[in-house]
C-alpha cells in the first residue's frame, strides 16, 4: 500500500511538470546521431567511426559540430560549459553536393552535371520535384552546389531565386527537427514506469537539443530533449 502510495506521488509530481530538469551524460549514439543530421542538412551522408555506448560529459548548451576539413571526413565536436571537452570524429562522409578542388590546375569539375531551376521561386515557397532541371555547368560554379534532386524536394528557400539559378546549401531554410507550434508526444521515466502525454513545441530544436515544451493537458511549460521529430523527453 505504501508503495502504492508513492507511486501515485510520483505520478502527481509529473502531472505537475516541474520547470527545472536533470541533466544526463551523452551517449557516443546520440553525437552519433547528431553529426549525421548535421551533415545531412548540407546534403552529406555519414557513418561516424564512435563507439555508442561511450560516454561524454554533458552539455548545457547546443554542442558544436566543425568541418575543419573541406572532404568533411572528420568533425570536430565540442562542448564549452558546464566543462570543457571536445572530440574529433572520422565521419566516412559520402557528399551529396560538390565543393570546388582547391588545385588551381585541376579539370575535375569542368562539365559538372547540377541541379538548377526551372522557373523563379519566391523566399518562403518550398521546393517541388518539378520546379527542379540537371544542368551542366563549368567550373566556376563555386562550392556546395547539390547533384541530388532528392535532397531539395520539400525544403524551404532563404531568398528570391531565379531560373537557371544554382540552388546551394546557402538559399535553403534550415531544416529542424522540431518546429514551434508542432504536436510532439513529451515523455519521462518514473522509477520504470513510462509516462507519456502530448504538448506542443514552443521552440524550434535539433536532434538531442533541448526546447521548451507545454503539456496540454496541465499547461505547464517545461524543457525537454528531443529525441526524435515526436518525441521529448524530461527528467527529474
Amino acid at each position: 500500500m505504501l508503495k502504492l502510495n508513492i507511486i501515485t506521488i510520483q505520478l502527481f509530481l509529473f502531472s505537475l511538470i516541474l520547470n527545472s530538469t536533470q541533466a544526463l551524460a551523452i551517449s557516443g549514439k546520440e553525437i552519433k546521431d547528431l553529426i549525421k543530421e548535421h551533415l545531412l542538412i548540407q546534403g552529406i551522408t555519414s557513418n561516424p567511426l564512435i563507439r555508442e555506448s561511450r560516454q561524454f560529459k554533458d552539455c548545457d548548451h547546443k554542442l558544436n559540430i566543425e568541418n575543419p576539413y573541406d572532404s568533411f571526413k572528420t568533425v570536430i565536436v565540442s562542448c564549452k560549459t558546464p566543462l570543457k571537452w571536445q572530440v574529433s570524429i572520422r565521419t566516412n562522409a559520402e557528399s551529396k553536393f560538390q565543393t570546388k578542388s582547391k588545385s588551381k590546375n585541376s579539370d575535375n569539375f569542368k562539365n559538372i552535371k547540377l541541379v538548377t531551376l526551372k522557373h523563379n521561386l519566391k523566399k518562403g515557397e518550398l521546393i517541388q520535384e518539378s520546379d527542379l532541371k540537371f544542368d551542366f555547368r563549368s567550373n566556376s560554379v563555386g562550392n556546395g552546389y547539390f547533384i541530388d534532386k532528392n535532397l531539395l524536394i520539400g525544403r524551404e528557400i532563404n531568398q528570391n531565386l531565379s531560373r537557371g539559378q544554382i540552388i546551394k546549401v546557402r538559399h535553403l531554410k534550415e531544416r529542424f527537427t522540431v518546429v514551434e507550434g508542432q504536436t510532439i508526444i513529451i515523455y519521462a521515466d518514473l522509477n520504470g514506469i513510462n509516462v507519456k502525454m502530448d504538448g506542443n513545441a514552443l521552440q524550434n530544436g535539433h536532434l538531442n537539443e533541448w526546447i521548451k515544451v507545454r503539456n496540454n493537458s496541465s499547461g505547464k511549460v517545461v524543457e525537454g530533449k528531443i529525441i526524435n521529430e515526436k518525441k521529448i523527453l524530461i527528467n527529474f
